[in-house]
């Protein structure tokens, strides 16, 4: 999303970045920067720094870099537009598009008065929880779940007493219309009756917070066995269930290694009071694209465990997948006897799960035990049908997991290793998508520190010196090396710097995606040891020039192995050989 120069601009100052950063950490000046623990990762040695001048970050420890954007992208877990709102809104500015615009200015208000709306509710029916008349079935029901005055509490639970219009007379005398609590998904029209009434009656209440603490909507469970067991609050201008997990808002400030992920809000609060704290739960959905690229911006490796009946393998088996495919690392846990995770913690407890969580089986381990569900293995052509398909998957994988997966099969089956090999290689082993091919590969982003390769970190001193100093631009212009330049995100920098004379490093960063924005961010390890940015570059320059020369002189000696080369040929390529390595004496 593109947003004007000027408006950026005026953004960028209003939320410099030492004061914005230093709202989360105390940062220490040393030298030309500013020191601290890093807050992205946790560490006891500061290694985060902070570049006033350059309007950058960038940490030694974990590699994140950029802009003060990226750092509130990073630090509250938003999208890039979002980080750009947030900061609009933290010094009172209009988005660009809102300022002249009186149709969105009256969508926004519009929004913040269902937020105000939503909130509003949540107390509502918090108080009646709390209520001794009104709120004692819900107490009751919290009491029969072992629910604590602090889940109570950490969960924001409330009640909806029975009855059409409770809701709707409390905010109607606060000053919400009909069509803000409509709008909001608090109240329920009667096309028939011509009138509207609460949507929540005799029901314990979830609200369902967004990772920026608002209240977006509500789930509502009933007391009894009654159906439907829960009501969850529909698509609002201000809600999407696609787009949100129930419990995520807990750990917007954590340093999290994974999450758990389940299927409902009683399993999320179930498991915290158990203390596994770590959990969040897809919202009355099977699991979404958005909510594994949500989950995606606090860890990189989630847990499924959804319930141990056959709808809930139905649904992990289609989660996988999906998180699979934004490059996360997916884990299984199985819980026996069909039960759900509450119902297996109240017995087990919190060691009893992380058992569980111990011995959670990989992505493929899981599809290939899915592959025997409702099949009788005791049956010698049904246990022969599923070891063809077994058989024929695992085939598509890695040769190292192959061994490990036959010998699975092996023993579901009876069957020889040797057997199962010589009918997966018969198979020819099925296709894998994209998805799992890619997850296969570690195709999970990680940051990591390309310091150990000798020709990035050429180039990326390189690009520092002429960040730094423009005569060293110039010389790096004046002797070609954007042709020597490989890394794309050096290379963009550099054309970038040449094309625009107004060239502003601190807008260029903001608006590159996170990894570009942290090779970027990562020249600023090259400034306090840079005396000379001129002759700096120009010792780059002819540093990758000798690499240039030397990968032309092994790309001439493997020609010269082609068995069909002529005589003539060979030297020919031996002369173009011992030219090379005269010219770089």
């Amino acid at each position: 999303m593109a947003f004007p120069t000027a408006w950026l601009d005026e953004l960028y100052a209003k939320n410099e970045i030492v004061s914005v950063i230093s709202s989360y950490v105390e940062l220490k000046p040393k030298g030309r920067k500013l020191w601290a623990c890093c807050p992205l990762h946790g560490e006891k040695t500061p290694s985060f720094s902070v570049s006033p001048d350059k309007q950058l970050f960038y940490c030694f420890g974990c590699h994140a870099g950029g802009t003060v954007v990226q750092f509130i992208m990073d630090m509250e877990r938003l999208t890039y537009p979002e980080a750009i709102r947030y900061l609009a809104d933290r010094v009172g500015m209009e988005m660009p598009h809102e300022v002249n615009d009186r149709e969105m200015q009256l969508l926004r208000a519009h929004k913040n008065r269902l937020y105000e709306a939503n909130k509003a509710a949540a107390r509502f029916y918090f108080e009646c929880f709390l209520d001794p008349e009104r709120g004692k079935p819900g107490r009751e029901y919290a009491q029969k779940r072992g629910l604590s005055k602090e889940i109570i509490q950490r969960f924001g639970i409330g009640y909806a007493p029975e009855g059409w219009d409770n809701l709707k007379n409390h905010l109607t005398a606060k000053g919400f219309t009909n069509k803000e609590l409509l709008d909001a998904g608090l109240l329920v029209h009667n096309e028939n009756k011509h009138t509207d009434y609460d949507a929540y009656r005799g029901r314990m209440i979830f609200p369902i917070l967004g990772t920026n603490g608002q209240v977006l909507g509500f789930g509502a469970r009933v007391l009894n066995n009654d159906k439907p067991k829960y009501i969850n609050t529909g698509d609002t201008p201000i809600y999407n269930k696609r787009n949100n997990l129930y419990g995520l808002y807990l750990h917007k400030n954590e340093k999290l290694s994974d999450l758990v992920m389940v299927e409902g809000y009683m399993d999320v609060i179930g498991l915290y009071k158990t203390g596994v704290t770590n959990a969040v739960a897809s919202l009355g959905t099977a699991l979404t694209q958005q909510q594994a690229r949500l989950l995606k911006r606090y860890v990189s490796t989630v847990y499924i465990a959804y319930d141990g009946d056959a709808a809930g393998q139905n649904a992990t088996v289609r989660g996988l997948d999906i998180l699979s495919a934004e490059g996360l690392e997916v884990r299984v846990i199985t819980f026996p006897d069909n039960l759900d995770p509450d119902e297996y913690v109240q017995v087990y407890g919190k060691d009893g799960f992380d058992r569980l969580k111990e011995n959670a089986l990989s992505l493929n381990e899981f599809k290939v035990r899915s592959m025997a569900n409702g099949v009788d293995l005791n049956d010698e052509n049904a246990r022969e049908r599923f070891a063809v398909k077994a058989c024929a998957f695992v085939a598509g994988l890695l040769p190292i997991e192959q061994e490990r997966y036959y010998k699975i099969i092996a023993q579901m089956t009876g069957y020889s290793v040797e057997a199962l090999e010589a009918q997966g290689a018969r198979s020819g082993g099925i296709v894998l998508r994209d998805s799992e091919s890619k997850f296969l590969r570690g195709g999970i982003r990680r940051r990591i520190d390309t310091m150990e390769d000798p020709r990035f970190l050429t180039e990326r001193t390189l690009l520092a010196a002429c960040v730094r100093d423009p005569s060293a631009l110039r010389l790096a212009i004046r002797e070609g090396a954007d042709r020597l330049i490989q890394n794309e995100a050096l290379s963009a920098l550099l054309t970038e710097m040449q094309k625009d004379p107004a060239f502003s490093l601190t807008q260029y960063v903001g608006a590159l995606e996170q990894k570009d924005a942290e090779t970027v961010s990562a020249l600023l390890q090259e400034e306090n040891s840079m005396q000379n940015p001129e002759r700096a570059a120009a010792d780059c320059i002819r540093r990758l020039r000798e690499a240039e020369g030397q990968q032309d002189i092994e790309s001439l000696q493997k020609r010269l192995t082609d068995p069909g080369l002529t005589p003539e040929e060979k030297a020919e390529l031996l002369k173009k050989i011992t030219d090379q390595i005269k010219a770089k004496k």
